[in-house]
């Protein structure tokens, strides 16, 4: 394939090779969706409970070296090994349900999710100060370039996570809103190329991601990476427009008006070509973030004692690279390091004013 920096460089259609295709009108619930039998919920509970005990003086929120020996999970072996198979080889997300987290408490539940991701693969850092479990509830609202989409509760665009792969575990729904929504990257990529691939080719090029305050003092605010990649015959994506929005404000740097009919077509297509599910309590999904772009309706909810309230991780799959570059494989652990900062800002440059006129913020 051609080099995405030459300009005549032109995108090709992607194939199941390349990474996961699918119309989220053509998958029936039973490719992705995995239920716990009802027969194996109080040996589930009882073996949480004693990872729980077990684990009562490790900090579960921080402790990267918790590993799955640390959780005995048997109830759960089976199960998470086909998630496991539809997020490498499958459609690259999944959601298991029916776990009892209404017979949990709160520290519990986040021993369960620490478990699971444990067999998974590599617990992910979700800030830099080392943050591995996210409770994902409202409170706040995007704009102020720190605020990230977890902390709200309003419509996200399709975007990707940190790390390889997110994980949530649902312990309570909205009353009203917050339809979990995924579509697959490669099929998006196709559909605009078919339509406009001048704008595919666009999102070949890198871009500033913001780092939301997560830069190390006087280092740069934003890393370097392109959006589309097709490395090693292996697509991914990366995509998180509120933050590229944002880092205009930072940079001083508008987006090119290319580049915002870029994010608009992209958003379109994923709208089209998505998959929609309603997270129960006790559901845990998880989703392949070079893979599937993810999305959330905007809810409300009457009782803020009982509002809408996920756990999230993220994790590193034991799978080969996707991109090429050690900042691109450090995203893989989620969190850039300061060293691995340090290693950027000796070849950061900041981004330049686009030529021609510029699309100003969406």
């Amino acid at each position: 394939m051609a080099n995405p920096t030459d300009p005549i460089f032109s995108p090709v259609e992607l194939s199941i090779d390349h990474a996961p295709i699918w119309i989220g009108r053509d998958l029936r619930p039973e490719i992705y969706l995995h239920r716990i039998d009802d027969g194996h919920r109080a040996d589930l509970v009882a073996e949480v409970r004693a990872a729980s005990a077990r684990l009562a003086a490790r900090d579960v929120f921080r402790d990267r070296d918790l590993t799955g020996e640390d959780f005995s999970l048997s109830q759960l072996n089976t199960h998470l090994g086909a998630l496991s198979a539809a997020v490498t080889n499958g459609p690259g997300f999944a959601v298991l349900r029916g776990l009892p987290v209404d017979e949990l408490s709160e520290h519990e539940s986040l021993v369960l999710i620490r478990g699971v991701a444990a067999q998974l693969g590599r617990i992910a850092t979700q800030s830099r100060d080392g943050q591995l479990i996210r409770h994902v509830r409202a409170g706040h609202t995007l704009g102020d370039g720190r605020v990230r989409g977890h902390q709200t509760a309003e419509r996200l665009w399709f975007h990707t996570d940190g790390a390889d792969a997110a994980l949530l575990l649902c312990l309570r729904a909205a009353d009203r809103g917050g339809l979990s929504r995924v579509a697959s990257a490669a099929a998006v990529h196709n559909a605009m190329l078919a339509d406009a691939p001048d704008l595919v080719a666009e999102l070949y090029q890198p871009f500033h991601f913001h780092m939301a305050g997560g830069n190390i003092p006087g280092g740069p605010p934003t890393f370097i990476s392109t959006i589309f990649c097709l490395h090693r015959e292996q697509f991914s994506t990366r995509f998180v427009r509120h933050t590229l929005l944002e880092t205009q404000k930072i940079t001083g740097a508008p987006l090119s008006s290319r580049a915002l009919a870029a994010f608009d077509l992209l958003d379109e297509v994923a709208d089209r070509l998505a998959c929609d599910m309603e997270l129960q309590p006790g559901d845990l999904q998880i989703v392949h973030n070079h893979c599937v772009l993810h999305s959330r309706t905007a809810y409300t909810d009457s009782d803020p004692r009982l509002a809408r309230h996920l756990l999230r991780c993220w994790i590193s799959l034991p799978v080969a690279d996707r991109r090429p570059g050690a900042v691109e494989r450090g995203l893989r652990g989620g969190w850039l390091t300061d060293d691995l900062q340090r290693v950027a800002a000796s070849t950061w440059t900041p981004p330049s004013v686009p030529a021609g006129p510029a699309g100003g913020s969406a």
